[in-house]
């Protein structure tokens, strides 16, 4: 089920037959792990519980797969999730990307997005963002988004200290 578009890349619901790829792009790269999960490498059985445990494969809520339209190709993980790191119920955005994806603005082009759905699908007041403090591309990307640095928190599924961001809708 796809979930949102944009002019290069829509996100959907998980299939089972993407976990190999999500492996190989994602939870194999010391780089992309570090800079996200915060932890060691993940072996393929480790990876393929935490996809199961943790991702979309049929809700519009949750890391589902970051599609290239033109090629067809799944480019990494993203999504819209409920949070509750301000003591109210929020929606956080994120994205992960390959290694190859970098540098290209999908990660801008897809924040875009689903700010958009958690503002008019989701109706929600306000949209927050979280960043390992060592990932100044993600950083950078949603500052773009219009979020702003609020505090650090240290995460309980051991991500580590995290910077969040936020961005108050405006009601008129």
């Amino acid at each position: 089920m796809n979930i949102l578009t944009t002019n290069r890349l829509y996100l959907r619901t998980l299939k089972q037959n993407d976990i190999e790829d999500i492996y190989k792009k994602i939870f194999s790269q010391k780089e992309v792990v570090e800079h996200t999960f915060g932890k060691e490498l993940l072996n393929f059985e480790q990876a393929k519980e935490f996809i199961k445990n943790n991702c979309n494969f049929n809700n519009q809520l949750g890391l589902s797969a970051i599609i290239q339209t033109k090629t067809q190709k799944l480019i990494g993980l993203g999504g819209v999730l409920k949070c509750n790191y301000l003591q109210e119920e929020d929606y956080e955005f994120g994205f992960i990307l390959c290694k190859e994806s970098w540098g290209k603005g999908y990660a801008t082009e897809i924040g875009q997005a689903q700010i958009e759905f958690i503002k008019d699908i989701i109706k929600a007041p306000r949209v927050l963002a979280l960043a390992s403090p060592q990932n100044q591309a993600s950083i950078h990307t949603i500052k773009k988004l219009g979020l702003t640095y609020l505090k650090d928190i240290k995460t309980k599924d051991g991500r580590g200290v995290r910077e969040v961001y936020i961005n108050n809708f405006c009601t008129t």
